[in-house]
């Protein structure tokens, strides 16, 4: 039987940019129709069971796919095929309950650009992960007993059988005690086995040459992680792996873009996952020269139960000169990366895992140190290390300790040692004992808080915060 849809997280949000009360999915929402696992397909539909009144859907089933309806009634429904990764099929809905319902298509399916808009509609979003394969079903239980045969067996002897005669043969186990004396002379050969205990004393001359051997122990190999190439569009291959995982942590895979091309790529584009509704972003680099990196260092969401993301990558030449692309090589590269005019141009899709294969220690489970990029800007991104001449760019005024906190929890005074942001890099306050950390919230955006070390460890399960002051059009001081 089909296996139910897993949601993995919902939010609800008001026209105002509010968060308010989520709204349960409703029974029969996702019905699963037929799991291709085969094919790496699912088929499954949406019904608008949700409002008596008209709604509007936005429905991703891939990277690349936002299906919008408007004016959808109560009880009319969506037929959709997901594409399956690792046995599970990424989905976002988004139902928006307002009457006058038209999302630009980039943003209907993208939960973190609707939240960032201030709430022009009210909307409900769900992320569910559909299994691929069917679950099985038991047919029944196991009776209670074995069944008896028709005849029973005769009843054992009461007592073993005296023999007159020792048997032919020696016995297929060894006797359940010692002889009561020892034998008269010892054995022509040596026991195939050794003997269960040690000798009561030692042998009268040495053996003829040492027992046994050493084995030379030779410590595991760590496996490097490397990305997994699923699909291409195109006719020409790289030279080597333009990807790079840099860091895991099953929540989270940081990576780099490499130019592997023996020729300067016009624009590299790079799409990936960035927030747990399914979020995509697609940011474009240009004249990304041979052998070289592109500047920003991403930072994907992982699927929660395949743990693996997905992304994609697009290179372009538009060189006369010297072109490297063949004319065959036509990809098509997705509105909302804004590509403007089309180049030759190749589509690289791979699967990145987000489990390290060889972790350290237990600290590799944080959020790696790196911001998400800002602004689309190339800027060292690194969420711990900011470039030192950002530090005192934001001139407005800081969050207090206390409102940080509201938004975040309250974290108790502690020993340790390795917090997630440290004084040293982002002193802020009367004394300098704080650290400047920059928190993003669906209300304000980005906004710079001053707080202890301590709080700013709460920025591990926040993605988009990192350490430091707000740097760019994000930073906020509302207060």
């Amino acid at each position: 039987m089909p296996a139910e849809p897993k949601i993995i997280e919902s939010v609800c949000m008001t026209t105002g940019g509010d968060e308010m009360e989520t709204i349960p999915m409703p029974a029969n929402a996702i019905v699963i129709n037929n799991q291709n696992f085969a094919n790496d397909t699912v088929d499954f539909t949406v019904t608008q069971n949700w409002i008596l009144e008209e709604a509007g859907l936005a429905i991703e089933a891939g990277m690349d796919t936002c299906i919008i309806k408007s004016n959808v009634t109560f009880g009319d429904s969506e037929d959709v095929e997901g594409e399956c990764i690792e046995g599970f099929a990424g989905v976002t809905v988004v139902v928006y309950m307002d009457e006058e319902f038209e999302a630009d298509e980039c943003d209907a399916c993208n939960v973190d650009t609707l939240s960032e808009m201030g709430g022009d509609y009210k909307f409900c979003a769900y992320r569910v992960e559909i299994p691929c394969e069917p679950v099985s079903v038991e047919c029944g239980e196991p009776s209670a007993a074995p069944s008896g045969s028709y005849f029973p067996s005769s009843a054992p002897s009461e007592s073993p059988t005296d023999s007159t005669k020792p048997s032919a043969s020696p016995t297929s186990s060894p006797s359940a005690s010692p002889t009561a004396t020892p034998t008269t002379s010892p054995s022509a050969s040596p026991t195939a086995t050794p003997t269960t205990s040690p000798s009561s004393s030692p042998t009268l001359t040495p053996t003829s040459s040492p027992t046994g051997f050493i084995e030379e122990i030779i410590p595991p190999t760590c496996p490097e992680s490397v990305p997994i190439l699923i699909s291409n569009d195109g006719e020409t291959m790289y030279p080597a792996p333009p990807i790079t995982i840099t860091f895991q942590n099953t929540t989270h895979v940081a990576f780099k873009v490499v130019n592997t091309f023996g020729n300067t790529v016009s624009s590299v584009f790079t799409e990936y996952h960035t927030g747990s509704f399914g979020e995509t972003e697609c940011l474009e680099e240009e004249n990304v020269e041979e052998n070289s990196q592109v500047e920003i260092e991403f930072i994907a969401q992982c699927m929660h139960n395949a743990k693996i993301s997905v992304i994609n990558i697009w290179m372009t030449d538009c060189s006369d000169l010297t072109p490297f692309l063949d004319q065959t090589d036509n990809a098509e590269i997705p509105e909302c990366c804004h590509a403007g005019d089309q180049c030759r141009t190749v589509q690289y899709t791979f699967k990145l895992p987000c489990v390290d294969p060889c972790p350290e220690d237990a600290v590799s489970v944080t959020i790696p140190p790196t911001s998400p990029p800002i602004n689309g800007g190339g800027e060292g991104v690194v969420r711990r290390n900011l470039a030192e001449k950002i530090k005192n760019k934001n001139n407005n005024k800081d969050g207090s300790t206390e409102e940080f906190e509201s938004l975040t929890g309250h974290a108790e005074a502690n020993d340790a040692e390795d917090h997630f942001c440290v004084v040293e890099d982002y002193p802020c306050g009367p004394t300098s004992d704080k650290v400047h950390v920059c928190h993003y919230s669906a209300r304000d955006g980005y906004k710079t808080f001053c707080v202890p070390e301590p709080d700013s460890d709460a920025l591990r399960f926040y993605p988009k915060d990192y350490c430091g002051p707000c740097v760019g059009g994000y930073a906020s001081s509302k207060m």
